[in-house]
Order: C-alpha cells, then sequence, then structure tokens
C-alpha cells in the first residue's frame, strides 16, 4: 500500500481585483488609495488597507510607477558576476542606498543578457527609479538616442555620443606615475603586459605609458609590449614565453593588473628567478594580495567609485540633479616588488614564500574564467611607501 501525497497548493498574489472584493471599494477606487494623487475617505482608504494587508498585497513595480511613485530602488547592472571588482563597488553602491532609504537591485549582463533589454525592463517597467551602468567594454549596444534622457549613472567609461555622467577613472594618470616610479629605481627597458585588445582601461593604461615613455626619453620597444587577459593565467603565460624566448630580461615588467602580476611572479619564482633582484614587477589595482606578496600597485578606490555613483543617482532621482561627471585619485603604492637591483634599496621584511604565493595564485584562478578585470581609477600623483616583504627570491 503506497501513500499518495496531497497536492501542492500553490498561493497566486492577491491582485488589484482581490483587494476591490474584499474591501467593497471599486477598482478605480483602490487604484486611487495606492496612488496617493487623488482624494479618498479616511474610511475607505482604511478598508482597502486593512484588505490589502489581509491579502499580503503589494502593488506591482509597473503599478507604481505607472502612479508616479517611486520604488526606491537603485539598479546596477554589471559585465559578470565573478570578480572582486564589481563586489567592492556594489559595496559602495550599497552603502549609499542604504543611508538614502533605497535597496539595490544588481543584475548581471554576462553571455545570456542583453544590456539595451535589462535597461528596457529595469527602468521602463518602473522596476527601478535609476540605474547605475558598470560600462566597461565596447559601448555600441546603448544608444544615445535610447538612454540619454533615462535616470542613468556611468562607471568607468562613457558611451560614445551619449551625455550621461561618468564616474571615471584617470588610468592615463596612474600608469604614468607608475612609469616614473620604474624610471626613478634606474629602470630602462620596461615591459609592458596589457589587457585583452580593445579594453577600454588597458588601452588608457597604455597611452599613459606611452606618454611617460616620451616625457622620459625612453623608447617603448614594441617587442616589450605584450598581451595579456587580465587573468593571473595569462600573467604565467606571459612569463613563459619571455624566458622561451631566449631574450634578455628587461629591467622590469608592469602588468596592467594584479592579477596578471601575480601569474607573472608565480612563474618567474618557479623559474628560480628573483624578484626584484633579476626582474622588477609591478601591477595595478592593489588587491589584497598585492600587500601580502610586496607587489608594488596603483590603489584604486573601488568602493568609493560605486559610493559616488549612488549619491549622483540618489540626487538625480530627488533633487533632479545631473553631474557633468568625475574623475577619482589613485595612489602608488611603492613595495619591494619594484625596487632597483641593488639591496640596499629593498624596504625592511622578511622574503614571500612560495606558500604565500601559491595560496594568492590559487585564490585569483578560482575566481577567473580567463576574462577578469583590470580596473582603477583616478588621476595619479598620490604615493604611498608600503614597508612590506619583498616580494620573491
Amino acid at each position: 500500500m503506497t501513500d499518495t501525497a496531497p497536492p501542492i497548493q500553490v498561493r497566486t498574489p492577491a491582485t488589484l481585483y482581490d483587494v476591490s472584493r474584499l474591501s467593497g471599494a471599486s477598482i478605480a477606487t483602490v487604484s486611487r488609495v495606492f496612488s496617493g494623487k487623488a482624494r479618498v475617505s479616511e474610511e475607505t482608504r482604511r478598508r482597502v488597507l486593512e484588505a490589502a494587508q489581509r491579502l499580503s498585497y503589494e502593488p506591482s513595480h509597473a503599478a507604481r510607477a505607472l502612479a508616479g511613485r517611486r520604488t526606491h530602488t537603485l539598479g546596477a547592472i554589471f559585465p559578470e558576476i565573478a570578480s572582486g571588482f564589481y563586489a567592492d563597488v556594489l559595496a559602495g553602491i550599497d552603502e549609499v542606498a542604504a543611508e538614502s532609504g533605497f535597496d539595490v537591485l544588481a543584475s548581471f549582463v554576462g553571455k545570456r543578457r542583453s544590456r539595451p533589454e535589462l535597461v528596457k525592463r529595469l527602468l521602463r517597467q518602473g522596476r527601478v527609479d535609476a540605474l547605475i551602468i558598470l560600462n566597461l567594454e565596447n559601448s555600441s549596444d546603448l544608444k544615445p538616442e535610447a538612454v540619454d534622457r533615462l535616470p542613468i549613472i556611468l562607471i568607468d567609461r562613457e558611451i560614445s555620443g551619449s551625455s550621461l555622467p561618468v564616474v571615471g577613472m584617470d588610468n592615463v594618470a596612474g600608469a604614468e606615475a607608475m612609469i616614473e616610479h620604474l624610471f626613478e629605481q634606474g629602470h630602462r627597458r620596461i615591459a609592458i603586459l596589457t589587457g585583452p585588445k580593445g579594453n577600454y582601461d588597458s588601452d588608457q593604461r597604455l597611452l599613459g605609458c606611452q606618454r611617460a615613455f616620451s616625457r622620459l626619453g625612453l623608447t617603448l620597444d614594441p617587442k616589450l609590449i605584450w598581451t595579456g587577459a587580465f587573468t593571473v593565467a595569462s600573467g604565467s603565460r606571459a612569463a613563459r614565453e619571455m624566458l622561451d624566448s631566449g631574450q634578455p630580461l628587461p629591467d622590469a615588467i608592469f602588468c596592467f593588473n594584479d592579477q596578471m602580476a601575480i601569474g607573472m611572479l608565480s612563474e618567474l619564482q618557479r623559474a628560480g628567478l628573483s624578484v626584484p633582484g633579476d626582474v622588477a614587477l609591478a601591477g595595478y589595482d592593489n588587491v589584497e594580495a598585492a600587500a601580502h606578496l610586496s607587489l608594488t600597485s596603483v590603489a584604486c578606490p573601488m568602493r568609493l567609485m560605486g559610493q559616488v555613483a549612488a549619491r549622483w543617482a540618489v540626487d538625480l532621482i530627488t533633487r533632479h540633479e545631473r553631474p557633468s561627471g568625475h574623475r577619482l585619485q589613485v595612489r602608488l603604492v611603492v613595495r619591494n616588488s619594484s625596487a632597483g637591483k641593488h639591496a640596499g634599496q629593498l624596504l625592511p621584511g622578511a622574503a614571500v614564500d612560495p606558500q604565500t604565493l601559491a595560496e594568492a595564485s590559487t585564490h585569483w584562478r578560482g575566481s577567473e574564467n580567463d576574462g577578469g578585470n583590470g580596473n582603477g581609477n583616478g588621476s595619479g600623483g598620490q604615493r604611498d611607501t608600503a614597508g612590506a616583504a619583498p616580494a620573491a627570491g
């Protein structure tokens, strides 16, 4: 004998009609109660609200938008989910949103969603009051005529031909500051490991390098410009190719993000080379692992970037104020990995053991799908000297 499980009861959400029927008010009157735009007697309002409470009725986002009410929600659209960079930006957005009485609805485009469709669904259907878009790659999918009049704040890069406000990052100045630092350390043959071709941040950092080379009277050897993918794996691969080429080592290598620098450092250590004894190394972003590995980097206030974008979005909603755009400041954080080849130039500290490096490499490999990002922000010029351990050797 077998027992037959009772059927599962699926409760459908209450509708405006259900509230109307329970309260005894017309659908038009119920709608007026929730819109707040027309005068309704206190007795009728009380009956409608009590009925809504008993039914657990919640007006839809679209209905509230049509009624002219705010959702008190900020939308955030990110390219993908697997990145610590996005987590820091999102944390900044959420902090300001919470302080201002707003919720945050985050969406990730990935490979299966369309950004224009997300914008349309979130804004035009009234699910959010404003959108914050982390705009890293080619923005040709978002047309200026379709988005310029919408409450949208961009992070990182502008949309060509659009007047939407951007909280950006001066990658040019950050890269310039790094090249100047390496030059001050006595390095002249400087190799560069870029991000993917066509990546906005990578292109801006390369421009900064070119400007610094020109100003310092250095020659940027095309053979010392290598293309990476903003991942640990691509940093390791670039190191192996450099070592297999049989060419003399450069004086220093500037990787356009810390993940590639970690991969590079791991492979150099595996080959028995010393950093900075045999070759100096620097990254960009100043991730947490950079301090443990004594990796010179450019620190980017990513959380602040999210905070600024969220503040602009709230002001756009509540005050109808639209900012013109702003670039945040970055800091050059000097550690041992970029020191000159003389031991006396090293900052005090104990050497990083292979286990520390292995753990850092594993952490970043686990969070990437051979397609990370390299984001920093601001204008260069500030500098920290962080007394930490020599990078390797």
